[in-house]
């Protein structure tokens, strides 16, 4: 599973090469608190040394639920989100955080033991997972959170779009050095609102995307050619990882269209049901 989320959060854009941002050290504190409440719960799967699906239901896996669904709804609260909107992104906000928590707990499961068999202390179950341990709550989080402000403030914008057909929509990037090749080919593709391509290449396209979309009239612009629109947004949202799967097929989707928030794709949704893992050695079931 880690494989595949590093894979996924990768990016070569020169803006996340060069701007990594971790919130966990945000001068508030207000990030620290998942980092916390993500300890808290790993030295209670350390304790119980067991690991179910319906455990999620316990405090400690609640409170990092909490805490993860808290960051992504201050990304939405940020924003002048209609109410229908809000609560609806606030619901995908909540079950992602649940998602990414049992994603972590599952995996932190298979590091609680040693090659012989027997439990891990405390510091041998944190030096093993620390890089996990990071990535999940500092490095995804950072782009998780990012991703969800860009989210929230398009889907709001699609609630305020008009309906009439007196407008096109017209694809605009910041115009900047640090916009990506992929999606400075998007620039001014201008399309009505029903046409296929919003559907599946309405911003954000990908991690820090930082691209918008803008109402024109139909008098001063011409549509685009629907068809080679799509072709030049697949390209856009296609990077294929060495895994042999395509990292950026998550992003095409509508955050205003689907009311989500974040991917309906992404790998947290698609971990299998968490079986029972028990890893209780016979001479711990003894005593």
């Amino acid at each position: 599973m880690h494989t595949r989320l590093n894979n996924i959060y990768a990016c070569n854009c020169e803006d996340c090469k060069t701007k990594t941002i971790h919130l966990a050290a945000d001068s508030n504190g207000f990030f620290k608190d998942v980092l916390n409440a993500a300890k808290n719960a790993l030295k209670y799967l350390l304790t119980k040394q067991t690991f179910k699906e319906e455990d999620l239901g316990e405090e400690p896996y609640k409170r990092l639920i909490d805490e993860t669904y808290k960051v992504f709804n201050k990304a939405i609260m940020d924003n002048d989100v209609p109410d229908v909107m809000r609560k609806a992104l606030q619901s995908d906000a909540f079950l992602f955080g649940t998602l990414k928590t049992r994603a972590q707990m599952f995996e932190a499961s298979t590091y609680l033991l040693n090659p012989d068999g027997t439990i891990k202390t405390w510091q041998q179950f944190e030096r093993d997972f620390r890089q996990v341990f990071e990535d999940y709550n500092q490095n995804y989080l950072e782009a998780e959170y990012q991703f969800a402000v860009n989210s929230a403030q398009m889907a709001a914008k699609w609630t305020e779009l008009d309906d009439s057909g007196r407008y096109l929509l017209q694809y605009r990037t910041a115009m900047d050095d640090r916009v990506r090749e992929s999606h400075q080919a998007l620039e001014g593709i201008t399309l009505p609102k029903d046409d296929p391509f919003w559907r599946d290449f309405y911003p954000p396209n990908g991690w820090r995307c930082r691209c918008q979309v803008v109402e024109v009239s139909k008098a001063r612009y011409e549509a685009s050619e629907s068809e080679e629109a799509i072709a030049k947004g697949m390209a856009a949202t296609q990077q294929i990882g060495k895994d042999g799967r395509n990292r950026l097929a998550m992003f095409r989707f509508n955050p205003g269209m689907e009311k989500k928030l974040f991917p309906p794709d992404h790998p947290y949704s698609k971990l299998k049901a968490v079986n029972d893992i028990n890893v209780k050695n016979e001479e711990n079931d003894k005593n």
